[in-house]
């Protein structure tokens, strides 16, 4: 019983600390004024993927960011808080372990193969990928809050255009700020 509570008790924090929660759904300034109610759980799951499907897409080329403007106001918040964090702590901690093993699988290529070389060291190979990721991220939340625009986007780009981003995040900031004026 107590492996089965440690587990649970692991899923609550994971879920807290990846930003997982259910936001409230105001009305969406785009279409109107009309006050919506919560999202159902189904609602919800399905806003969390349509945004992370967006987030992680490669070429973005089969409509997933139309898919999360379609969305509306209900797919601000998680969008501002990625702006402003990034990808969840789990979500960093995986792409880690895989930069890990590609460095060290690049390494084992290097063996056999001696024109192959490897440029930077294992931590600033991380390093490097790891902050491409985070932006990445924050670029295309950035670029989905213009495309949805109304008050609470605006005020999540106005606070991100505060922070100290990444040049690219600063240059997608404020062409989405733009976009919304």
């Amino acid at each position: 019983m107590k492996r089965i509570e440690l587990l649970i008790a692991l899923l609550a924090f994971c879920i807290a600390a990846s930003g997982c929660t259910r936001p409230s759904v105001e009305p969406n300034n785009n279409q109107g004024s009309t006050n919506q109610a919560q999202l159902s759980p189904d609602q919800w799951t399905q806003t969390r993927r349509t945004i992370v499907t967006y987030l992680e897409c490669e070429e973005c080329e089969e409509g997933e960011l139309e898919a999360v403007v379609k969305l509306g106001e209900s797919a601000v918040p998680t969008l501002a808080a990625t702006l402003l964090e990034g990808p969840s702590p789990a979500n960093r901690e995986i792409l880690r372990r895989q930069l890990l093993d590609t460095y060290r699988k690049l390494k084992e290529y290097e063996k056999t193969h001696p024109k192959a070389k490897t440029s930077q060291g294992e931590e600033e190979y991380v390093k490097t990928y790891a902050e491409n990721y985070v932006a990445l991220y924050q670029t295309r939340a950035a670029r989905a809050l213009g495309a949805i625009g109304g008050p609470n986007a605006r005020k999540a780009l106005e606070e991100a255009s505060k922070l100290s981003l990444r040049e690219d995040v600063k240059t997608e900031v404020k062409a989405a700020l733009e976009k919304i004026k």
